[in-house]
């Protein structure tokens, strides 16, 4: 630069300590960051150009949870603690919820395989307790029979 003239920050200088300023193209929104391919070319789908602080990573959409697969974990939960009959339901809630996510590629397939492993165990332990219940009564009747015969 120089002295006297307002000068161009990317002219070369002989003045010592002047640090040049690196050239900015014009068609560059910030200086160091580039568009992602050609000129005059779009963006990528999913890229949109951000602050000076932009991390790089694209803008994600993510897809919608399938209801049902939801409903399916919520009945299979309370299934497990109240009533084990209600895991009938939460299994077919998960079997249709499945199918659902397959066919549209919604998101929930965790939810819709813990609804049925819920429904299931629930209906496990609903068999399990029927089972205890009429070996109970068994029990009993053969003990009622057997002190009423000695009597």
């Amino acid at each position: 630069m120089n002295p006297g003239t307002a000068g161009n920050p990317s002219e070369p200088t002989s003045d010592a300590g002047v640090v040049a300023q690196p050239v900015v193209d014009p068609g560059q929104q910030y200086p160091g960051q580039q568009y992602p391919g050609p000129a005059g070319e779009a963006p990528q789908p999913g890229w949109t150009p951000g602050h000076p602080g932009y991390s790089g990573y694209p803008y994600v959409v993510r897809r919608p949870t399938n209801g049902m697969a939801i409903a399916s974990m919520v009945t299979g939960i309370v299934a497990l603690f109240s009533c084990q009959l209600l895991g009938g339901v939460a299994v077919y809630l998960a079997k249709k919820a499945r199918t659902e996510i397959q066919a549209s590629g919604e998101e929930g397939s965790g939810f819709a395989t813990a609804g049925l492993v819920l429904g299931w165990v629930s209906l496990g332990m609903a068999a399990l307790g029927l089972l205890l219940f009429l070996a109970y009564l068994g029990f009993m009747g053969v003990l009622f029979a057997t002190t009423a015969n000695t009597g």
